[in-house]
């Protein structure tokens, strides 16, 4: 077994490579979140009004009954002991399905709005990156384009004796020639208390 390692490493760092990554940009990559400021003012709620988050992440897809789906990653690194636990995407190598990730959870606080936020880094944050933004149950949708931005968000309203999960997701609307990568660091979702 100890001789396939180093293939596995060698395979990881041309993927890396081949994205025009670095190892030592995904060693120093930090995600940004949204401060508990920028939380409020989405939610509408007042700043001291207390929140209740989960995160999941490409270690942790799952709590309770949350969890995270992504569909096309080229590379998942989810080693629960590391530090950047991340999911590498590209719009330059098409598969099945676009590049995207959704997210289903349960109602953290019954019939209050919750707040999903993406935690994204793009590759070239000169480029313009397009996603298609869903949020569930009313299935609604929209088209946003992005620049240097590290964060997507997406607003859940409130329904009363709704008691089936929410949902949310971003899904990648770059073309093959665009050849626009982007990494996941997690998937945040908030409510009020």
């Amino acid at each position: 077994m100890p001789l396939l390692q180093p293939r596995l490493e060698t395979d990881k760092l041309a993927s890396i490579t081949k994205l025009g990554l670095s190892p030592s940009f995904l060693k120093d990559l930090k995600p940004v979140t949204l401060s508990d400021l920028e939380i409020a003012k989405k939610l509408d709620i007042g700043v001291f009004t207390a929140v209740t988050s989960v995160t999941l992440s490409p270690n942790k897809p799952m709590s309770g009954k949350n969890f995270l789906t992504m569909h096309a990653p080229i590379m998942v690194m989810a080693n629960p002991l590391a530090s950047n636990n991340i999911a590498l995407f590209s719009s330059a190598f098409p598969s099945v399905n676009n590049p995207s990730v959704d997210v289903e959870f349960a109602a953290i606080k019954a019939g209050k709005k919750h707040l999903v936020e993406f935690n994204i880094t793009l590759n070239e944050p000169s480029k313009t990156y397009k996603f298609r933004l869903f949020q569930y149950p009313t299935g609604t949708h929209q088209d946003i384009s992005i620049s240097g931005s590290q964060i997507i968000s997406i607003v859940v309203p409130a329904i009363a004796d709704y008691a089936f999960t929410y949902g949310a997701a971003i899904n990648q609307l770059n073309t093959k020639a665009e050849a626009c990568g982007w990494i996941l660091h997690s998937v945040k979702i908030s409510s009020v208390d």
